[in-house]
């Protein structure tokens, strides 16, 4: 990061889905091999509201974005996910 809290290098995609995935998969101690696009998060990964606010938390520290934690308790499949965190990063990032 620089000083300014902007990335020394914008993440492609790619990149963004594996260090996403490397901080649901610390905090829910489940394998990324399980993070497949078409997967519920809470139906069959188990993720209830508590461990959702703190990937949200540790998703806004690791990426330096504002997620509003009312706009995610919408979102139903890790690829909805995937897809919001990437929207969210290349807002602020460009």
């Amino acid at each position: 990061m620089t000083d300014n809290n902007t990335p020394a290098e914008i993440l492609n995609p790619p990149e963004l889905r594996q260090r996403l995935e490397t901080i649901v998969s610390r905090i829910s101690r489940l394998p990324v091999e399980e993070f497949q696009d078409d997967v519920l998060i809470r139906e069959e990964l188990g993720i209830d509201s508590l461990m959702a606010m703190e990937i949200t938390a540790a998703i806004e520290r690791e990426f330096t974005v504002e997620i509003d934690e009312g706009e995610i308790f919408d979102i139903r499949s890790v690829g909805e996910f995937s897809a919001f965190v990437d929207r969210r990063y290349r807002e602020t990032y460009g």
